[in-house]
C-alpha cells in the first residue's frame, strides 16, 4: 500500500467503500421514495446531491483494485457477473419494467473502465500516446452500451489512472471531468484523506457485502416503491 501517508490521510479503502455505499442508498431512496412522497421539495434534491459522491468514489477504488488485486482477470469477472446480475433489479429500481436496453447499471460501466485501463497499461510498455486507442475504444464501448455515466464515467476511471500518483493533477483531472455533475466534485475530499490502507473490510463476508448490496438494495426499493405508492 501507500507508505509513508500524510497526517490528514486518515480514511482507509474500508472507510471510502463504506461512505460510498451510504451515499448511493441515500441517493437511490431520494429516487425510488422520496421523489413520490408528498415531502418531495426539498428533500429529493438534497438526496440527489449527496449522491453525487458516490460514483466517483467507486472509480477511484476500482484503480485502487485494480493495483492491489491478486487477479485481474477475477477482478473483471465479478464486475461482469454482478453486472448482469443486477441488471434486472437495476430495471425495476428504474422503471418497474423487466428490460431497459437503452440503459445498463453502473457495473456495466467499470468493468469497461477496468478493461480500458489494463489495456492502457499494456499498451503504454509500446508507447504512451499509444494509450488514447483503448481509452477511447473504452469510452465508445460505454456510450453505444448506454451504461450509467456512459464515456464520462470510463474517463474519470482514465484521469484517476493516469494521475495516480500525482494527487494535485488527479484532483484538477478529475474535477474538470466532472463538470457535467459538479456536486460530485466533493468527493474528491474523501480520495484525498485516503491513506492506502484496507481498513476493517476483511475476509470474504465484507468483500462480497459491497458487491451484492448494489442488486440486493435497488430490489428493496424498487419493493418498497410499489408498496408505498403502487408505482
Amino acid at each position: 500500500m501507500n507508505s509513508p501517508h500524510k497526517p490528514y490521510q486518515i480514511l482507509s479503502s474500508s472507510a471510502l467503500k463504506l461512505i460510498a455505499v451510504i451515499t448511493m442508498f441515500i441517493d437511490h431512496f431520494g429516487y425510488a421514495v422520496v421523489y413520490w412522497s408528498e415531502q418531495k421539495i426539498p428533500y429529493y434534491q438534497l438526496c440527489r446531491d449527496i449522491g453525487r459522491i458516490a460514483f466517483p468514489l467507486y472509480c477511484f477504488m476500482l484503480v485502487e483494485g485494480f493495483y492491489y488485486t491478486r487477479n485481474r482477470i477475477r477482478y473483471a469477472g465479478y464486475l461482469l457477473f454482478f453486472g448482469i446480475l443486477s441488471e434486472i433489479p437495476f430495471n425495476l429500481f428504474l422503471g418497474a419494467r423487466l428490460r431497459l436496453p437503452d440503459y445498463q447499471n453502473v457495473f456495466f460501466t467499470l468493468f469497461f473502465g477496468l478493461l480500458t485501463i489494463w489495456a492502457m497499461e499494456k499498451i503504454r510498455e509500446k508507447h504512451i500516446l499509444l494509450m488514447v486507442f483503448p481509452a477511447a475504444v473504452g469510452m465508445a464501448a460505454a456510450y453505444l452500451l448506454h451504461t450509467d455515466y456512459d464515456f464520462k464515467g470510463v474517463l474519470l476511471i482514465i484521469i484517476l489512472y493516469f494521475f495516480r500518483s500525482y494527487p494535485v493533477p488527479r484532483f484538477v483531472g478529475a474535477a474538470l471531468c466532472l463538470y457535467w455533475e459538479w456536486k460530485a466534485i466533493f468527493a474528491l475530499i474523501p480520495i484525498t484523506l485516503y491513506n492506502g490502507e484496507r481498513g476493517w473490510m476483511k475476509g470474504p463476508v465484507l468483500k462480497y457485502f459491497f458487491y451484492l448490496f448494489y442488486p440486493v438494495h435497488l430490489l428493496l426499493l424498487a419493493y418498497l416503491r410499489l408498496k408505498l405508492f403502487r408505482i
